[in-house]
């Protein structure tokens, strides 16, 4: 252990206490049981160390209450190298953190888990379970089959989401279709040869089917089955399929054949490995999947790490000035003293400028972080800066005028359309919507949504009118990726 390094019960352990004994389980197998007094330290110490401890606060902790005085090479020395090597207490080093949380736990993947009719699916809980404690967002789609093994209930408690099991009716008008396009991934455990096969044929007639046929998210595929169904060369032929198609096929392990008497199963392959290896194997496609492209971050925490992690001014999207054609737009728009709404308003530029015009402004943004650093820079412009998210949006007033300076080319399908109702909603009639967003040109450069006349009128025009639309380009330090600036006015009686 290092110096700098402190120690914290493990988060599983591997203990019993009965009566004055306490009984720890190594790693190897081998029991160790500590009595009477050095088992009620054991408890003491494993209590304390429910956050991380120096060495020396364990000591100062047991002298205080033993009224004892420890020196080196103590009995608490002897206890806590016992319980390292029986792996109930772990050094921690200060820059993991208290938490130890890695990138992949926080970056909220959004994962739409398929369950088919595979015995496997009994344990869909203890996934679920799994995927949300690596930080994956989680929706499920079960086939009817999948239902025979599992209780949706059990499932929506985990989740707080319903379970999507028809393709026709849900929560939403087309399940299968906003599934799909919520998805960052999608994971089929366990795959049956059936849904293998409708999978390889392009058969959509299935939920889970139809998921995975409509998504231009990855694919991960995990068969599962009777170890005699799995060596069948169709099956291997859909597998093989399924790969050339660019889906993730997971090899399966040896594992046991529940038609098979309890007490007379050998193992045989075909099962799916163990859950964690799955979620293991979710997380690398997705990373290496990644490599090279560019991430669009979606959460708060998200975005927080994001200005964390590099000085403002090396952002790709950074200005300390406000785009000189969004700033013109906006002065030529705005009533005097109007109410203003900036949308993802980052480090506050626009925000900031139109509070030196006078205007009322309220600067919205997920990231707390981003937020605090804009009110520092202009510790004297009375700017409203609210954590709030535009597609689920706490605001209830009207607006006269909102800017979006690159906000809405960043969030995915669903996620747009809140978008646009949200904006309807706060944009009083006749009020104006300044938008610039990447254009066509740079599709697939910056892991964005580019937006055309034609897609700005799909989505907002039920609401809003485009009144201008002009090229345009996002300043920054190092480019200027190519944009579009639209004007739109809310429709309806001013």
């Amino acid at each position: 252990m290092s110096e700098t390094a402190r120690l914290r019960r493990a988060r599983v352990v591997r203990i019993y206490d009965a009566l004055d004994t306490t009984v720890l389980l190594g790693p190897d197998g081998r029991a160790h049981q500590l009595h009477a007094e050095t088992a009620q330290l054991a408890r003491v110490v494993l209590s304390f160390l429910l956050q991380p401890r120096s060495r020396r606060e364990i000591v100062e902790h047991v002298e205080a209450l033993t009224g004892a005085v420890l020196g080196e090479d103590s009995v608490v020395d002897q206890l806590l190298g016992l319980l390292m090597d029986a792996g109930a207490v772990e050094a921690v080093e200060p820059d993991r953190g208290e938490r130890g949380a890695s990138p992949s736990i926080l970056r909220h993947d959004r994962v739409v888990l398929c369950l088919a009719g595979g015995v496997a699916a009994m344990h869909a809980p203890a996934m679920v379970a799994r995927l949300l404690e690596r930080g994956f967002e989680v929706r499920v789609a079960a086939t009817k089959n999948a239902l025979r093994f599992i209780n949706t209930y059990a499932l929506e408690r985990l989740l707080h989401q319903p379970v999507a099991t028809d393709l026709y009716e849900g929560e939403t008008p087309v399940p299968h279709i906003d599934l799909a396009s919520w998805a960052d991934a999608v994971l089929v455990w366990p795959a049956t040869g059936t849904t293998l096969s409708r999978l390889a044929t392009g058969d959509f007639d299935s939920l889970v089917s139809a998921i995975v046929l409509a998504t231009s998210a990855p694919v991960v595929i995990a068969p599962s089955m009777n170890g005699g169904m799995y060596a069948r060369a169709v099956v291997q032929r859909n597998l093989e399929q399924l790969a050339k198609d660019g889906m993730h096929v997971i090899h399966p392990s040896f594992g046991t054949e529940v038609a098979d008497p309890p007490l007379d199963r050998p193992h045989k392959l075909g099962p799916a490995p163990p859950i964690e290896v799955v979620v293991q194997m979710l997380e690398t496609a997705l990373a290496l999947g990644r490599a090279g492209k560019k991430h669009t971050p979606r959460s708060g925490q998200e975005w927080d790490q994001v200005y964390a992690s590099e000085r403002a001014e090396t952002l790709p999207w950074y200005t300390d000035q406000v785009d000189a054609d969004l700033l013109a737009s906006f002065e030529r728009l705005a009533p005097k003293q109007a109410f203003v709404l900036d949308i993802g308003t980052g480090l506050g530029t626009m925000a900031a400028a139109a509070a030196e015009r006078e205007h009322r402004v309220v600067a919205i943004d997920v990231s707390r972080r981003a937020l605090a650093e804009a009110e520092r820079r202009t510790p004297d412009l009375p700017v409203v800066w609210l954590e709030d998210d535009i597609t689920n949006t706490n605001l209830r007033r009207r607006f006269d005028v909102a800017v979006d300076r690159g906000c809405l080319h960043l969030l995915a399908p669903d996620a747009a359309a809140r978008y646009a109702a949200s904006v309807a909603a706060l944009l009083a009639p006749g009020g104006w919507l300044v938008l610039k967003t990447h254009a066509s040109e740079e599709r697939d450069r910056h892991g964005t949504t580019p937006y055309t006349r034609e897609s700005v009128e799909l989505l907002l025009g039920s609401a809003f009118e485009v009144v201008e639309e002009h090229a345009s380009t996002f300043p920054g330090p190092d480019q200027a990726p190519a944009a579009r600036l639209f004007v739109l006015r809310r429709l309806g009686a001013a």
